[in-house]
Order: C-alpha cells, then sequence, then structure tokens
C-alpha cells in the first residue's frame, strides 16, 4: 500500500528539527512512496543548505516552493494536490516519528478498507517535562469528542487523498486548520471509519512559542468562525456551539504563562518515557 508524507516548512524552523523531522519519516519499517516538503515562503539559507543536504539521504524527497508566507492551511492544500497516492501521513516540521509508526498505520487500513483516516497518541517533549496526549479511540467516541476539540493529533494523522479532495482539501486558515479539515472528514462520512492506534507513535517538540501561538486575538477570531461554520453545518448544536467559544476562547486569552499551566495539568498526561529513535 503505497503512501506520501506530506510536511510544510517556513522560516523560522530550525534546520536540525526539520533534518530530524525528515529522516524519522525516511527510516521508518515500511518507507513511503515520497514525501512532499512544501516550503511556505520564503526560507533562510541555512534551511536551504539542510534541505540540499538532506537530499542526498532522501531520494524520494520532493521539495516545492511557495513565492510567499501563506500559512499552513493553503500551504497544505497546494502540498495534498501534489501528492500522488491514494494514501498521506502529515508531519510538522519540528517533530519526528517513531520508527514503526507508518507500519501500524497501514496495517490498520489493510484490516479495515472503511477507514479513511488513521492516528495516534503522541509525546508532548520539553526541556521541564515529556507529557502523554491522548485521544480516543474508536469511531462513535471519536465523533462525540470532536464536538469540542480535535480528536486527531494533526501530526500523527494519515488520511486518504479522496476523501480530502471530497471534502473540499485543506481550507485557508492559519491557525485551527486540521481541526477544520477533520471535522468535515468526520462529520460528512457518517458511514466511515475513524481510529486512533493508542500509543504514542510521534514526539512533538514544544516550548513557550508552542504555546503562545495556541492564544491571542486571531486565534479567537479563527475559533469563533470554525464554530460558527460548525453550527452552520450541523456538526454542533447551539449549546454546544456556545459552550465551545466560552471555554475555549478563555483559554485563547489568558496569559501564555498561565495557559502553558493548564495544558500541562489538565490536557495532559506527565509521563517519564525513552523514544526508541
Amino acid at each position: 500500500m503505497e503512501f506520501s508524507v506530506l510536511i510544510t516548512v517556513y522560516e523560522k524552523e530550525k534546520p536540525y528539527n526539520l533534518r530530524k523531522s525528515l529522516l524519522s519519516s525516511y527510516r521508518q519499517t515500511i518507507k513511503p512512496t515520497e514525501i512532499v516538503l512544501v516550503c511556505d515562503g520564503i526560507l533562510t539559507q541555512d534551511l536551504y543548505n539542510e534541505i540540499e543536504d538532506i537530499k542526498n539521504l532522501i531520494p524520494i524527497l520532493k521539495v516545492y516552493q511557495l513565492s510567499t508566507n501563506v500559512g499552513s492551511g493553503p500551504a497544505s492544500c497546494f502540498g495534498v494536490e501534489k501528492c500522488n497516492t491514494d494514501i498521506i501521513a502529515r508531519m510538522d516540521s519540528d517533530d519526528y516519528s517513531e520508527k514503526t509508526r507508518f507500519e501500524k498505520q497501514i496495517k490498520a487500513f489493510k484490516e479495515n478498507p472503511n477507514l479513511i483516516m488513521v492516528g495516534t497518541n503522541i509525546l508532548e517533549k520539553n526541556t521541564e517535562f515529556t507529557a502523554l496526549k491522548t485521544v480516543p479511540e474508536k469511531t462513535e467516541k471519536i465523533r462525540e469528542y470532536s464536538k469540542f476539540r480535535n480528536p486527531f493529533n494533526n501530526p500523527s494523522s494519515m488520511m486518504k487523498k479522496e476523501y480530502i479532495l471530497k471534502v473540499g482539501n485543506y481550507r485557508k486558515f492559519r491557525y485551527l486548520e486540521d481541526y477544520d479539515l477533520t471535522m468535515r472528514l468526520i462529520h460528512d462520512n457518517p458511514t466511515k471509519d475513524f481510529l486512533n492506534i493508542q500509543e504514542p507513535l510521534v514526539i512533538m517538540q514544544t516550548n513557550n512559542s508552542s504555546y503562545l501561538r495556541r492564544g491571542g486575538l486571531l486565534y479567537v477570531k479563527t475559533e469563533f468562525f470554525l464554530q460558527a461554520d460548525f453550527y452552520r453545518r450541523g456538526y454542533i448544536s447551539k449549546v454546544e456551539f456556545c459552550r465551545n467559544i466560552l471555554i475555549r476562547n478563555i483559554v485563547r486569552m489568558m496569559p501564555n504563562s498561565m495557559r502553558k499551566l493548564i495544558y500541562k495539568k489538565k490536557m495532559r498526561e506527565s509521563v517519564e518515557v525513552k523514544s526508541t529513535i
């Protein structure tokens, strides 16, 4: 079963992180057919040097350049169109995968042809703590959970391209573009199955700026637009819309230090674990 890996990168990424992300996507127990890297706007020279160097290690790497920085949503939309396989695995440019991730996800697709999206749990790591972020395992709970939060960890997701295109691909949001796509996939395909493998097969590297990006006025505006769109489409009720706007945007407008504490204490499970990478 052939599949592509799709990664977007922009100028603020660290070359070392991008290298680790790309190599972890290639050095898997089963290799992808291609790795599609979309450069979202002009990058630093150090990043370009890293990309040129790593081409020698990853012969299946395909690099595309966007002339301006358009944000993760439009860059991902472009990348989906460039992928040449029926299945697309997502990956972030500052995260990395355990070596059996793709093998276990492809196995799930083979065992259940009705699946259109397979994700995994993830580990969030920074210098202060390592936290396990779990998401619901099977279709029924995934559908219910989606009405409040994204039931998939985006950098762990693997999806069928046919259905990504069927629901309109990624839309032009700078934030929350993954949640938006996930909701359309789940609720526009009521007879299809979804799965989260209950293992942390992706490691997400976080720092203070990670929590800063999850707040602010633009995030609040995007959140309101998306929740209103979910309500208009019938994905959530009026009560669920009001609840989501109230609770989620209180967190969005908190100081970064408080938001970081909430994510650590209330939304994650602290663990001590060593990666196999």
